[in-house]
């Protein structure tokens, strides 16, 4: 399998200046809890879209997942305010994929489903984050127009060990592919994990195997290294 550098995940860090490098377990339930959620995602939103205009101008296709806070996706103004935000980066929005935990469109799920069918619509990618753990629900990936389906790490850690989990996760898979889905992996750190999720059609990869969290800044000369050598990620 020809495997290839074609997204990245936007993963938000607060550089604190008496604290340091803060990662999101550190400060986004204080995010959720004050109401500040809606700003930190817009703010995360916002910049992936800037550098993926900024590597549409250096001749790099590339796309980029972001995380959807739950707040977001009942907010009706969401579609539109996006799409501003495609124009005034000159990206595309078929270069966006929003990833959404179950729980996120539980809720109210007419609402959920109007904005999720607004989105689609304009071309953005739709991810079922966490897809394994939890309450999770088979309905949600026939139900919600999701497009792809992520297969949570805790899943990804067990396959060389436990014949279980490695069954389940080529279930995922198999009904990924059904449903007309693609299935990404995460937490991908071993190659042994690699070659199974390689073997059974696994569509997309990541994690600390492929490469560990980096700026936007170094991704280019690592799709360069990565993309010219026999290995590689989608």
């Amino acid at each position: 399998n020809d495997w290839q550098v074609r997204s990245a995940e936007a993963l938000v860090r607060w550089r604190h200046p008496s604290l340091g490098l803060l990662y999101p377990g550190e400060f986004l339930a204080l995010a959720e809890q004050s109401g500040l959620i809606m700003g930190v995602t817009d703010f995360v939103m916002t910049d992936a879209i800037r550098q993926i205009g900024h590597w549409r101008q250096r001749g790099l296709d590339l796309s980029v997942a972001v995380n959807l806070s739950p707040r977001m996706v009942q907010d009706l103004e969401f579609p539109d305010r996006l799409n501003r935000i495609f124009r005034e980066f000159e990206a595309t929005p078929e270069q966006l994929t929003l990833e959404v935990t179950e729980a996120a469109s539980l809720d109210d799920p007419d609402l959920v489903m109007d904005i999720f069918t607004r989105l689609r619509v304009k071309g953005v990618g739709l991810s079922l984050d966490d897809f394994g753990t939890g309450m999770s629900s088979l309905t949600q990936l026939y139900k919600m127009p999701f497009n792809e389906v992520k297969i949570d790490g805790s899943l990804i850690a067990d396959i060389a060990t436990s014949k279980a989990a490695a069954t389940v996760v080529r279930a995922i898979v198999e009904l990924a592919h059904n449903l007309s889905l693609t299935a990404c992996a995460e937490g991908v750190e071993t190659p042994a994990q690699f070659e199974f999720l390689d073997q059974i059609g696994c569509d997309a990869l990541q994690g600390d195997f492929i490469a560990a969290a980096m700026p936007a800044s170094e991704m280019e000369n690592f799709i360069h290294v990565w993309n010219g050598s026999d290995h590689t990620w989608l």
